[in-house]
């Protein structure tokens, strides 16, 4: 049985150590976060007070054999190191949705794009523009992360499908237009 290493806490605690306040880019706040408490493995603890990001996503994923704790903090994402009160990497803002592949993988969801997190090897990639503004229906299966991508100038149907598979890194659909088109006023 392994040891307990991180708990979820309801709010700061009021008395006790002082908490460590944890943002992206490293200046202190002094409001209330996303608060987890942290078991060390000489049988300390420190309490993290994670800034927030702009959504409702919180959640903690743990990788106790990679010795790495990612932390999503109201659409905020920390991934910290066993022993370390400073995140190894800060990224993100917005959230609003994580799938964990079988290979210790992430695959976080914002407003627009797919961000693929691979936690063994410390490599974050950004897809391209997905979506306008907003996806819909998410599902994650295999190595394909399926859904709907917001259109609002679309005529007919406001949600237009798309697959992305993290692997290859493929993009199927989606409402973002990708390819330079040539500008109405061009007339040569």
């Amino acid at each position: 049985m392994s040891a307990q290493r991180y708990q979820i806490l309801a709010g700061l605690p009021s008395y006790g150590p002082m908490y460590v306040p944890v943002s992206p880019d490293g200046i202190p706040f002094y409001s209330e976060g996303f608060v987890v408490q942290f078991f060390n493995s000489d049988g300390t603890s420190w309490i993290g007070n994670f800034q927030r990001g702009l959504e409702t996503f919180n959640h903690v994923y743990d990788f106790p054999e990679l010795g790495k704790t990612v932390v999503f903090a109201y659409g905020q994402c920390y991934i910290m190191t066993d022993g370390e009160q400073k995140p190894l990497k800060t990224l993100g803002y917005g959230i609003s949705q994580v799938f964990q592949a079988s290979d210790n993988t992430l695959i976080a969801a914002d407003q627009t794009d797919v961000i693929v997190i691979e936690i063994g090897n410390d490599i974050v990639w950004y897809s391209e523009r997905i979506s306008w503004d907003g996806f819909a229906d998410l599902a994650f299966s295999g190595d394909t992360l399926s859904g709907l991508a917001y259109k609002p100038t679309s005529s007919a149907d406001e949600w237009e499908p798309f697959s992305f598979n993290y692997r290859t890194k493929e993009l199927i659909g989606g409402t973002y237009p990708t390819a330079a088109t040539k500008p109405w006023w061009k007339f040569w």
